[in-house]
């Protein structure tokens, strides 16, 4: 008996697999947004009436089509031979055939990947002992400039302009309370705020080690086989970003946790067609995990809603359709109404401004004000003037275009009316719509280029390239007015030296230095998953396992709502940490697919 939500395996199915050009739309459409970061991330314009931006287009396109269709071939190759291999039932975690004290070690590292929990916990805590050492090279951990202040805020210290004792949500209060307890218990029990962050690294480490521990065993679970299974699980284990990452401090890695957990979930409430929704264990766990995630990231929220929304154009049930409804509304109530309303002024706690949100209209409209500083009325003027915590000449003179934070001024006027804001926006949009283009490409180009400008500002002739790869923070970074009053920065240290040298070793090294560019992980897997999943709709892709991958992809396009996106070394926003997320779901949505691939193998 079939189950509902898998493919039907017909042999009648239409089936593109081996029509060489299928799904060119995917490559093109990325090479034409390649074309537009590449130029916006160097010249800060884009050339459309040069024909050397179509030139860049169709050979960002051929790259990109040659890429995806041999990619596609190798997935497909693995799966037939994966699925060809002879199924083993065997436990290779103790390494039961191992002569000698080395064998024996090396069998201890031997992953099982089995369903129970005693299984994933030693898987766990195999991934987290493979981190270790960089854990203990990188004591006591990197926190990052923001989060210094954050948890400045907890201990009493005066930021961000609120007075001492208040605690500015702009950055999660979540995150504020989650650090400030680490820090609070280090202090009551050594009498040093140090400890608290590596007590926070390896906690964080830990918990992460095992939620990646059930992703793999959910993978083999869906009949990933042992090969693809392995250089996942490697990947996960030895790829030194990981370990360096979820050593920081920051609420982008915090959320990482929690969404990742989270994420899983939500793929098993899919496979069971909403049916867990009746186990009250998994309900609770799942709101709970919903209700973290949410609140440790702004935009975790929207993620979270977005995609338990979108089960109803599932092939589910509709009780359970509505349960997931009202799981979306509570869950925004909670975050939205009732802790802003009840909870705020009792802790002390300073609602953020809706400029976080807003960032992207605003940084467009600052592009239009350089670029036509005289071209607004009177009462466009009034509108922007009333809104913004900058005037619309201070916005002309302040535009930066790469980042929004010198045009926001990080929070807006009390008592302005969005919607005249908004109205105004437009007005001027639609008079200079490649203005808004540009602006667009300019600030989110870190995420469709290969090379950009190596300075967050302007770029001047001649124009210098400079490879846009992942520049992962080795050491803390705290401002001396805040947290500095408690634990001043450090200097790097020899052991955290060593590890900056094997991130440098990483972004140098030909063909590895592959691994290190941010666009390979924020925009070309996804968009070659998505390549993949349409290949292969008419045979092994269903509506509800498309439903699956609704998070990471609203994950993904939500980046091109951030601030910042280049990676400039020395500069601000640290984009790496807001695309980590891209990077650590790659390896299990890759096997998501290739599982989908080997189901229709099998049946056929």
């Amino acid at each position: 008996m079939k189950r509902e939500g898998q493919s039907f395996c017909l042999k009648s199915a239409v089936d593109d697999s081996e029509r060489r050009f299928a799904g060119w739309i995917f490559p093109v459409f990325l090479g034409f947004l390649f074309a537009c970061g590449t130029n916006a991330a160097s010249m800060a314009s884009i050339p459309f009436n040069k024909l050397s931006f179509y030139e860049q287009w169709a050979l960002f396109s051929a790259l990109f089509c040659v890429t995806f269709r041999y990619g596609f071939v190798l997935l497909q190759k693995i799966s037939v031979e994966a699925t060809g291999e002879k199924e083993e039932n065997k436990d290779e975690s103790v390494g039961k055939s191992s002569k000698g004290f080395v064998k024996h070690f090396v069998g201890w590292f031997s992953f099982e990947h089995q369903k129970s929990w005693k299984s994933k916990m030693r898987d766990g805590m195999r991934i987290f002992m493979l981190w270790l050492p960089y854990i203990l090279l990188l004591y006591p951990g990197i926190m990052y400039w923001d989060t210094g202040d954050q948890v400045a805020q907890f201990f009493g210290i005066s930021v961000f302009g609120q007075k001492p004792g208040q605690i500015w949500d702009h950055h999660p209060f979540f995150d504020t309370y989650l650090y400030g307890a680490f820090l609070w218990l280090s202090h009551a029990v050594t009498g040093s705020y140090i400890i608290g962050i590596f007590l926070h690294a390896l906690v964080q480490s830990a918990l992460t080690g095992l939620v990646i521990a059930c992703w793999l065993s959910y993978l083999k679970e869906r009949g990933l086989q042992r090969v693809p299974l392995k250089v996942c699980t490697m990947f996960l284990c030895f790829f030194p970003v990981f370990p360096i990452m979820f050593a920081s401090m920051s609420k982008d890695i915090t959320h990482v946790v929690f969404f990742l957990a989270w994420s899983l979930m939500f793929m098993r409430l899919v496979d069971s067609r909403l049916e867990k929704f009746k186990d009250p264990r998994f309900l609770i766990g799942f709101f709970v995990l919903s209700l973290c995630a949410a609140m440790s990231k702004k935009i975790g929220l929207y993620i979270i809603a977005l995609s338990l929304l979108l089960l109803i154009v599932g092939k589910f049930k509709a009780r359970l359709k509505a349960i997931a409804i009202g799981v979306t509304i509570i869950l925004y109530l909670i975050v939205n109404v009732a802790l802003p309303n009840c909870y705020y002024k009792q802790a002390h706690i300073v609602p953020g401004s809706a400029q976080a949100a807003l960032a992207m209209p605003i940084e467009l409209l600052g592009r239009a004000a350089h670029a036509y500083p005289d071209d607004v009325s009177n009462k466009e003027k009034d509108s922007v003037d009333s809104y913004l915590i900058y005037t619309w000449g201070q916005v002309s003179e302040q535009y930066n275009p790469y980042i929004a934070d010198p045009v926001t001024g990080y929070k807006l006027r009390e008592g302005a009316s969005t919607s005249d804001f908004l109205k105004t926006w437009l007005k001027i949009g639609l008079r200079h719509p490649m203005t808004y283009v540009n602006g667009f490409f300019c600030l989110e180009s870190g995420w469709i280029t290969f090379t950009g400008t190596s300075e967050l500002k302007q770029p001047q002739k001649p124009y210098k390239h400079y490879p846009v790869q992942m520049d992962v923070m080795t050491t803390t970074s705290v401002n001396p007015d805040t947290f500095g009053k408690l634990a001043p920065s450090t200097i790097e240290t020899e052991s955290q030296g060593l590890v900056k040298n094997i991130i440098d070793v990483l972004r140098s090294v030909p063909v590895l230095n592959l691994l290190m560019y941010i666009a390979l992980w924020a925009s070309v897997v996804p968009a070659f998953l998505a390549y993949v999943l349409w290949r292969r709709r008419r045979t092994s892709v269903t509506l509800n396992g498309l439903l699956q991958f609704v998070p990471y992809y609203l994950s993904v396009i939500l980046l091109f709502v951030y601030p910042v996106s280049l990676e400039i070394s020395g500069g601000h926003g640290n984009p790496t940490r807001y695309m980590f997320h891209t990077l650590l779901f790659a390896p299990m949505m890759i096997g998501m697919v290739l599982s989908l691939i080997r189901r229709e193998n099998q049946c056929e």
